[in-house]
């Protein structure tokens, strides 16, 4: 039985695009973890000075458009800061569980971050999928920093971000390194409101390699439905220059590399 059968759904464009976002953070967190499993045991016992927090979350229940009694999805989105002013932290990883009022785990998720520069943020976010009614009460995080490195290290610059009428983001980002950004370089967004709550988050990969000193567009978020437009005075942006490919030839990050 299809996942459009089983769910009773019609597969109207809205419904596919929420589809292939929850297919895609399942395969992420499952590549990410494979990832790790394989190369990055080794690095767990390095110098760990470079201190991640999280220092906003947030979480954006779906509306109707995949509402459904047999399963419940939301996004989420965080705000991490390495508090470090003279260490690089590598190799970030960030588990989000999913707990009902009783504090029972719904579900989680898995993100893998190749670089946080010292005394800089960085967003993320993903998605959440869990059987059973939307019983999700909110969020608890643990991160961990695979490895440090003196300062000096540097991520995809981002401008000209905005919002756009139907709460999509737009901007541009330069690889500002010697060696081309993997097709799984990948974008984070989130919306914030006047106090500085995550309203809604979404991200993306560029599917495409980016050459050294080269400058693209990004457009992610258009397929948020819950978010109130008027509610959003502004969006933080990040880009991960290696994603799921960290820790092989191909990322252009120094130290991230096997």
């Amino acid at each position: 039985m299809g996942l459009l059968e089983f769910l009773g759904r019609r597969p109207d464009n809205r419904f596919m695009q929420m589809v292939r976002r929850r297919v895609l953070a399942i395969a992420f967190s499952l590549a990410l973890l494979a990832l790790v499993s394989s190369g990055g045991g080794g690095r767990a016992a390095t110098d760990r000075t470079a201190k991640v927090v999280v220092i906003t979350s947030g979480v954006v229940p779906e509306g109707e458009g995949l509402a459904s009694g047999d399963y419940g999805y939301a996004d989420y989105g965080l705000v991490l800061r390495n508090r470090s002013l003279t260490r690089d932290a590598i190799d970030v990883t960030v588990e989000v569980d999913a707990v009902d009022g009783r504090g029972q785990s719904l579900t989680d998720s898995y993100t893998a971050v190749t670089l946080i520069p010292a005394g800089a943020d960085f967003v993320i976010s993903g998605a959440l999928i869990w059987r059973g009614p939307p019983e999700l009460a909110g969020i608890e995080t643990e991160v961990h920093v695979g490895q440090t490195a003196p300062r000096g290290r540097r991520l995809p610059p981002v401008k000209h971000v905005s919002v756009t009428s139907s709460g999509g983001v737009l901007g541009l980002f330069t690889n500002p390194y010697k060696k081309p950004l993997p097709k799984s370089a990948t974008i984070y967004g989130v919306l914030l409101d006047s106090r500085g709550r995550i309203v809604a988050a979404g991200y993306d990969v560029t599917d495409a390699v980016t050459r050294p000193g080269a400058t693209v567009a990004f457009d992610i978020l258009e397929s948020s439905t819950t978010v109130q437009l008027d509610a959003v005075t502004s969006a933080k942006v990040s880009v991960d220059p290696c994603g799921y490919l960290a820790f092989t030839r191909v990322c252009p990050v120094p130290g991230a590399q096997r």
